[in-house]
């Protein structure tokens, strides 16, 4: 089930680049909604170097507990958990280090997290480009794709030659666009959404991912990655299986994630009872609720199993914690 709402290479070895630059001569400072079809080719999907610049990499490290608390062995039980989880959703394989590094990620958020980051594609530095004029003007501004009617479609060579599934080399993007809205929420927000391609079985829900981050105006900038000047992060990954992991994570203020890892519509029967079930900290579960407090630091689990979603027993509901643990300090968020 869904729970946000704010949605209204290069370790990468890239091959080729195909309408990916506006091909409109004159001034393109007077460009509405630049955006064009962006049409990529990579050796491969999977990312390797600068791993520590990936979506969750900050939480992957401050999951660690404080090596001087009691119970030492369940909160790393917890954490192990913790990370599987996240190596599940995420595509994450992890070094053999203590505490656990990443070593390697695949999955369509932080694949084009990179691309936009590493200023390898001219449009979409158009984009950017377009809102900062929007924003030195405190002028609303959009890039589009989908009002535009273009594709951003990205093909992994290496799977392709391979004969994998169509689903593991051929990723598309139905949404990529930023929004400044000076006159409402006067923040800029980003929205990266990817559907699988291919054909899945009746009554099964797509696996998908959409990422939705906003950026304070005047920080946002038209090249590299902007974390600095974000404010807000919420997204969801839906895997085969039915299962979904949601995410809010806040740089502002209370600078916490919270992750809510459940079914889907379909795999709780339209919320009526609780997703599948998997193994949590040698526990059956099929709700688990992550919530990590970057400036305690701590971590408080809350789990909940053949509950109704919305229930006051369902993870998501819970006030108190059935795990928690004090962390090792990392510095990541300060």
């Amino acid at each position: 089930m869904r729970h946000s709402c704010l949605f209204a290479a290069v370790s990468l070895t890239l091959l080729t680049l195909s309408g990916c630059r506006i091909e409109s001569g004159g001034d393109s400072s007077s460009t509405l909604n630049p955006a064009s079809n962006v049409d990529l080719t990579f050796s491969s999907f999977t990312l390797t170097e600068q791993t520590n610049n990936t979506l969750f990499a900050d939480l992957v490290r401050a999951v660690e507990p404080d090596a001087n608390i009691p119970d030492l062995g369940e909160a790393e039980n917890v954490a192990t958990s913790i990370r599987s989880q996240l190596a599940l959703f995420a595509g994450l394989d992890y070094t053999s280090d203590e505490p656990p590094r990443i070593n390697s990620v695949r999955n369509p958020l932080d694949l084009i997290r990179r691309v936009i980051g590493e200023n390898e594609v001219a449009n979409f530095q158009e984009g950017r480009q377009y809102m900062v004029r929007r924003i030195e003007k405190e002028e609303a501004g959009e890039y589009n794709n989908r009002t535009n009617r273009v594709q951003i479609r990205f093909t992994d060579q290496t799977a392709a030659l391979e004969g994998k599934p169509v689903q593991e080399y051929n990723w598309q993007y139905p949404i990529v666009k930023w929004v400044y809205t000076p006159d409402s929420s006067n923040r800029v927000t980003r929205v990266l959404t990817w559907a699988a391609s291919g054909t899945f079985p009746e009554e099964s829900t797509r696996p998908s991912a959409t990422l939705a981050t906003q950026f304070t105006p005047a920080s946002f900038a038209s090249t590299g990655y902007n974390d600095g000047a974000r404010t807000q992060t919420e997204g969801s990954i839906v895997i085969e299986g039915e299962r979904e992991l949601s995410f809010t994570r806040t740089y502002e203020g209370l600078d916490s994630d919270t992750l809510i890892i459940d079914g889907t519509n379909i795999g709780t029967k339209d919320n009526s009872e609780g997703g599948p079930e998997f193994e949590f900290a040698g526990d059956s579960v099929d709700c688990v609720k992550i919530r990590m407090d970057y400036d305690a630091p701590k971590v408080m689990v809350f789990t909940s199993y053949n509950e109704a979603p919305g229930s006051g027993n369902y993870c998501s509901e819970k006030t108190e914690p059935d795990y928690q643990y004090a962390t090792m300090h990392t510095g990541l968020r300060p």
